[in-house]
């Protein structure tokens, strides 16, 4: 019986932590379990611990979605060598039911994203949370497109929004000036 009351308030007391080791601003707070491209389960407040690129996108995209990509892997070319593993870049799928594992795999190797990218698919709720906490808006509109908002967010270690910017190839300046102050270092070109 002892073991069970001990086991118990180990577990209620992880559970508080857990639930208070994110700010309450962090956008880690719409929680919920994500899949990845590679088929794996995780948490989004796994991503703590390093700054973060996020944008919202979806793979059958072909007008804004290729130009936000491409604008993040500017972004990450523009981050010296050796911090390049200190920030993660985060696409997620804004239409999860077309969206398979498999479409996502497809799409990350297609972009030539590496092992510091993830893309990510929730179901519908979770993606509506999500684009609400990064003051994204999206809407599905005929033949499976959508219509959404090209921002790019950086993220903090903690999951808070520092900067958003606009996912076109000048508009994402903004993003590496803020990386610069996070890590600051003199090889970081801030021309476009």
């Amino acid at each position: 019986m002892k073991i069970l009351i001990i086991s118990w308030l180990l577990c209620f007391s992880n559970a508080i932590f857990a639930e208070s080791s994110s700010p309450s601003d962090s956008v880690y707070q719409v929680g919920g379990t994500w899949q990845t491209e590679s088929g794996q389960s995780i948490q989004l407040e796994s991503l703590a611990g390093k700054p973060q690129v996020i944008a919202l996108i979806f793979t059958g995209c072909s007008n804004a979605c290729p130009i936000i990509v491409e604008s993040m892997k500017r972004v990450e070319k523009q981050i010296p060598e050796n911090l390049r593993n200190h920030i993660g870049f985060v696409l997620v799928s804004l239409t999860p039911e077309t969206d398979s594992i498999q479409s996502l795999k497809i799409f990350a190797e297609k972009k030539g994203l590496n092992q510091n990218w993830k893309v990510l698919r929730g179901n519908n709720e979770l993606v509506r949370a999500l684009s609400n906490a990064l003051n994204s808006r999206y809407k599905i509109v005929k033949d499976g497109d959508v219509a959404h908002s090209n921002t790019v967010t950086l993220l903090n270690s903690r999951g808070q929004i520092q900067v958003q910017a606009s996912g076109t190839s000048t508009g994402v300046q903004p993003i590496i000036d803020a990386i610069g102050k996070i890590h600051p270092s003199p090889s970081i070109d801030s021309k476009p």
